[in-house]
């Protein structure tokens, strides 16, 4: 039992290391072939995920190519704002509702276009749940919310305003 536990972690260490190692490779620009990930591969991808959840921020992410990140969360977040990149979000599995418009309260620099804060005041309150999408304008605040032993799964893909 022991020994399958740690052939377990081992493999799921390796394969979180390649995985890194891709997304830094392909950090800089998107790839110039078609990509595609199965239903199935995201399942996988979600399950494995869900096992490195962060307590203090309640999520975790893991890009799929520079524009485009997976993320499992299974609790409240933050408010934020991406001042100049929109969100265009696929959700994959679970349920929860983002908040959207209104104020970031308590908003800080937390790289270059980006703020974050404790939340979001005002604004439009979405429900979402697995085969939703919904698109968020460069500079909107937004948060997102899960109910207590509830989670969601979405991809989210980094657009440049036209």
């Amino acid at each position: 039992m022991k020994s399958t536990v740690v052939g377990i972690t081992v493999l799921l260490v390796v394969g979180a290391i390649a995985l890194a190692g891709q997304a830094r490779q392909g950090a800089q620009n998107d790839p110039k072939t078609p990509v595609f990930w199965s239903a199935q591969q995201l399942k996988d991808l979600s399950a494995q995920m869900a096992m490195r959840v962060s307590p203090q921020t309640h999520n975790t992410g893991q890009s799929l190519i520079a524009s485009a990140n997976v993320i499992y969360r299974n609790g409240n977040s933050g408010g934020e704002i991406h001042e100049k990149l929109s969100d265009f979000i696929f959700v994959h599995e679970g349920q929860g509702s983002i908040l959207i418009g209104g104020k970031v309260i308590g908003g800080q620099q937390s790289a270059p276009d980006e703020i974050r804060g404790d939340a979001v005041e005002g604004g439009t309150r979405y429900p979402i749940a697995a085969g939703d999408s919904i698109f968020i304008p460069a500079g909107m605040p937004h948060q997102f919310f899960v109910e207590d032993g509830k989670h969601f799964f979405i991809t989210i893909v980094k657009v440049p305003p036209k």
